[in-house]
């Protein structure tokens, strides 16, 4: 029971990290955000969301959900 509790221990602090890093990544988003405004592109960027999705391999419906708030964010969905 003790290495299961250890094993959770260690979930718990990379889940924060995965917290963290989305904060992160969101913030880098409002600022794409912000320049796609000012020079006049569109929010959706189909190549690139195709593109980060590939990357992600199993992990590809977690990174839809990313995006899809991403997108959200930026104030396109």
């Amino acid at each position: 029971m003790e290495r299961i509790l250890e094993l959770r221990r260690e979930i718990d602090r990379i889940d924060e990290e995965i917290i963290r890093l989305l904060d992160r990544r969101m913030k880098l988003v409002r600022e794409i955000r912000e320049l796609k405004r000012r020079i006049g592109l569109d929010i959706r960027d189909p190549k690139r969301e195709e593109h980060v999705l590939r990357r992600a391999g199993i992990y590809r419906d977690v990174f839809r959900e990313i995006l899809r708030l991403s997108i959200r964010l930026q104030g396109d969905g």
